[in-house]
């Protein structure tokens, strides 16, 4: 069965060198793209997430999302993309329908995802810090556990399909 995993990794192996993704001044080939959702991978392992886990993100249109979309593929995890303008209310019926396992969001978005976890349970949040590195947090930590930073792993998806 041809998937969209398996396209991603055809693209790779026909031009790793070829330019995938273009978004402002980031400019990254097949190879280097993909090294950066197989360490984003590796971030979900390391929340503990597991095929067929649900995450709902909150992230602007920009490569970071769709970075996050491909690794959502290879990990057979189902992602739920909801507006990144989305207030308190709406991220709580978001995670609440998707029965949410875990939530990916920008800095921006901190003090919103915080409203929406100040009376409810948390599901693990994951926050794009680092461009492209999902580092788990509550939105409630401080800022210095927020901003803790991943090194980028160098293996391939451990559950590409």
């Amino acid at each position: 069965m041809f998937d969209l995993g398996t396209s991603f990794v055809a693209s790779v192996s026909r031009d790793p060198k070829a330019l995938a993704i273009v978004d402002g001044e980031v400019r990254l080939t097949y190879e280097a793209w993909y090294a950066k959702i197989s360490s984003v991978v590796a971030g979900f392992d390391r929340l503990g997430l597991k095929p067929g886990d649900h995450l709902v993100t909150l992230l602007q249109n920009r490569w970071e999302a769709a970075t996050l979309h491909w690794a959502c593929q290879f990990a057979g995890i189902v992602m739920t993309p909801i507006n990144w303008r989305a207030k308190a209310d709406e991220i709580d019926y978001a995670v609440e329908n998707s029965d949410a396992k875990a939530v990916a969001f920008e800095e921006a978005l901190k003090k919103t995802v915080a409203a929406r976890f100040a009376q409810n349970s948390q599901p693990e949040t994951a926050e794009f810090s680092q461009p492209g590195t999902p580092t788990k947090t509550h939105p409630t930590d401080s800022p210095s556990d927020a901003s803790k930073t991943r090194e980028h792993e160098k293996s391939r998806p451990s559950r590409g399909r």
